[in-house]
C-alpha cells in the first residue's frame, strides 16, 4: 500500500484536482495498492485519515510501504510540516517522501528534517517507482535521479537530475480514483469548474521564476486532441462547464493555438490560460476570433514591468510595446487580459515601481477590463545564477520549521517580503495603488464585495485615479471593509483570487551578494 498526500493548501471551499498525486498514481503498477488523501476536502482531518489507512492495511497484509506527500511552498508547507512530523512520530518505520515544488528549490531544509527520509525533485512519475526499489533494497538509491536523502554520516546526497517526460507520454489522470463532483467548484468561468495541465516546464528564461529551477528552459507539451479527449470525459461524466489550465504557458506558436481552438469549440467550455505577450501579439485576427469562439475567456500574462530596460534585464524577452499590443487585441476580441506585475526591484525599487504605475494607467486606458495580479519581488533560487546581485538562497533558512513561520510564509507566497532594498512605505504605496485601482475599477473575481460598495468604490476613487492620487486612501479602505461580505480570502489557488493586504511581518534574512 502506498498513502499519496496532498496537504491543505487552501480552504475546502476553494479545493481544486489534486493533480499532482494523481499523476504519481496512474504512474504506480496496476498490482501496487494506492489511496489518496486531500487534506482540503471538508470536514477532514488527514493525519487521522492515514493512520486509518496504515492500520487497516497492516490488519488486511498489505503493510503501507511510504507515505508520499506534495509540497508547494507557502500554506501547503505550513500543513505539510506537523502532518509529516505527527506520521513519523506515531510510525516511525515508515518512510516518508516529500515531492512539489518546495524540496526541488529547497532540498536542504527539507533533508534536515529527520521526519522526512527522501526527497523527490522535479518531475516524479519515473523517479518514485525507482524510489520504491530503492527502499525496498532492490537497487542503490545512488542510482535514482531526481532524489536526494540524507546518508548514514548525516551529510546529503542530491542526485543527479532526471531526464522528464511530457503529459502525453504519461497515464492519462486517474478521475476515477476521486471524487470529481467534490472539486467541480463555482467560479467566475462557470458553476463547476474544474483544473487541468497540458503541458509542463517553460521554454523562456525569465531569471525571476522559479519554474526554471525544477524544468530548466524545456517544455513538453501533449497533443490537443489528447487534452481535448480528458477534459471530454469531465464534460459528459461530470458536468464540467470550465476549466483552468495550470500550464505555465500554454500556447506553443501560433499554429499550436489554433489546434487548440479546433479542440476545445466542441466542448463548450470556458477557459482560463497563461500565454506569452509576444506569442499572442503575432496572432492573426482569425486567431483570436477562433480562441475567443472556442471559448477563451480570459488569458494571464507576464508583464512584470513598465520599463524595457527593466525587462531586458529580468531576461524576459519582450518588450513594452508588445503588452500594449497584447493588451488592445484582446480588447478588439472581447477576452480579459489579466497582466501581472512585479514591484520591488532590487536595483531602483521607487523609480521602477512608479514607471510601472504610470504604464498601467496607460494599459486601462487601453483596455479599461484589464485586470492587475501585482506582486512584491522574493528572490527565487535559479540555475547557476544570481539576480540584481541577490543570491536567492543567502539567508534563507535552514529548518522547516523557520520556514513555516509568518514572515518566510509570507515570503514565500510574495505577499510581504521583507527585503533590505524595499522599504515598508514602497510596499505601502504599492498596496495603496492596488486599492484605488480596484476600487475605480472593480475586478471580474470580486464576487465578495456587495454591488453598493463596488458603485461607491468607483465613485470615491473617480478622483484619486483622475489626479494620480494614491497615498493612505482611507475612504476607500472603509468602504471596502463595510462592503465586504466575507474577508479577502489568501488561500483562494492562483490567480483566481483578489490580492490581501499583509500584515506587518519581521524580516527575513536576505542579503545582498556581489
Amino acid at each position: 500500500m502506498i498513502i499519496l498526500v496532498n496537504p491543505r493548501a487552501t480552504r475546502p471551499e476553494n479545493r481544486r484536482f489534486p493533480l499532482s498525486i494523481m499523476a504519481i498514481g496512474a504512474a504506480l503498477p496496476s498490482d501496487v495498492n494506492w489511496k489518496i488523501v486531500d487534506g482540503n476536502l471538508p470536514g477532514i482531518d488527514a493525519f487521522s485519515v492515514i493512520a486509518g489507512h496504515i492500520e487497516q492495511a497492516a490488519a488486511e497484509g498489505d503493510p503501507v510501504r511510504s507515505v508520499a506527500m506534495t509540497v508547494m511552498p507557502g500554506p501547503q508547507l505550513v500543513s505539510a510540516v506537523p502532518l509529516a512530523k505527527a506520521i513519523k512520530q506515531r510510525y516511525p518505520d515508515i518512510p516518508i517522501i516529500w515531492g512539489g515544488n518546495f524540496g526541488s528549490l529547497y532540498p536542504q531544509p527539507v533533508l534536515n528534517a529527520p521526519y522526512v527520509d527522501w526527497v523527490v525533485q522535479g518531475q516524479g512519475e519515473e523517479t518514485f517507482l525507482e524510489l520504491l526499489e530503492a527502499i525496498a533494497g532492490r537497487r542503490d538509491p545512488k542510482t535514482v535521479a531526481g532524489i536526494a536523502f540524507r546518508q548514514k554520516d548525516g551529510s546529503h546526497w542530491i542526485g543527479p537530475e532526471r531526464i522528464w517526460k511530457g503529459p502525453g507520454e504519461l497515464p492519462a489522470p486517474p478521475y476515477h480514483r476521486i471524487d470529481v463532483g467534490q472539486y467541480l467548484r463555482p467560479t467566475i468561468l462557470g458553476h463547476r469548474s474544474g483544473v487541468y495541465q497540458a503541458s509542463i516546464g517553460c521554454p523562456y528564461g525569465c531569471n525571476f521564476c522559479g519554474v526554471i529551477s525544477v524544468f530548466g528552459r524545456r517544455e513538453k507539451v501533449q497533443q490537443p486532441e489528447r487534452t481535448a479527449e480528458h477534459l471530454r470525459y469531465l464534460v459528459q461524466h461530470h458536468g464540467m462547464d470550465s476549466v483552468h489550465f495550470y500550464d505555465n504557458n500554454f500556447f506553443l506558436n501560433e499554429a499550436h493555438a489554433r489546434e487548440v481552438a479546433r479542440t476545445m469549440k466542441p466542448l463548450g467550455l470556458r477557459w482560463w490560460c497563461e500565454a506569452r505577450v509576444d506569442a499572442l501579439c503575432r496572432f492573426s485576427d482569425a486567431t483570436w476570433r477562433a480562441l475567443r469562439e472556442a471559448g477563451l475567456f480570459m488569458v494571464f500574462c507576464g508583464a512584470e514591468s513598465g520599463s524595457d530596460e527593466v525587462l531586458e534585464r529580468m531576461n524576459k524577452g519582450i518588450t513594452t510595446e508588445q503588452i500594449l499590443m497584447t493588451a488592445a487585441k484582446t480588447r478588439e476580441h472581447g477576452i480579459i487580459p489579466e497582466f501581472s506585475f512585479i514591484f520591488g526591484d532590487p536595483e531602483k525599487p521607487e523609480q521602477e515601481m512608479e514607471n510601472t504605475f504610470s504604464f498601467i494607467r496607460r494599459l486601462k486606458a487601453i483596455n479599461p477590463d484589464m485586470e492587475l495580479i501585482s506582486y512584491f519581488f522574493t528572490p527565487t533560487p535559479q540555475r547557476r545564477r544570481t539576480y540584481g546581485g541577490v543570491d536567492a538562497h543567502a539567508g534563507t533558512p535552514d529548518t522547516l520549521e523557520e520556514w513555516i513561520e509568518p514572515e518566510w510564509v509570507a515570503w514565500m507566497t510574495h505577499e510581504d517580503p521583507r527585503l533590505p532594498w524595499f522599504a515598508q512605505k514602497l510596499r505601502t504605496r504599492a498596496q495603496d495603488f492596488d486599492l484605488v485601482l480596484k476600487s475605480r475599477f472593480p475586478s471580474v473575481h470580486d464576487r465578495k464585495t456587495r454591488e453598493w460598495g463596488k458603485l461607491l468604490g468607483k465613485a470615491a476613487a473617480w478622483w484619486r485615479w483622475r489626479q494620480e492620487i494614491y497615498d493612505d486612501p482611507r475612504l476607500l479602505r472603509q468602504i471596502r471593509r463595510f462592503a465586504r461580505i466575507t474577508p479577502d480570502d489568501s488561500q483562494a489557488y492562483g490567480h483566481l483570487r483578489p490580492a490581501s493586504a499583509p500584515k506587518p511581518r519581521r524580516s527575513p534574512r536576505i542579503v545582498l551578494t556581489g
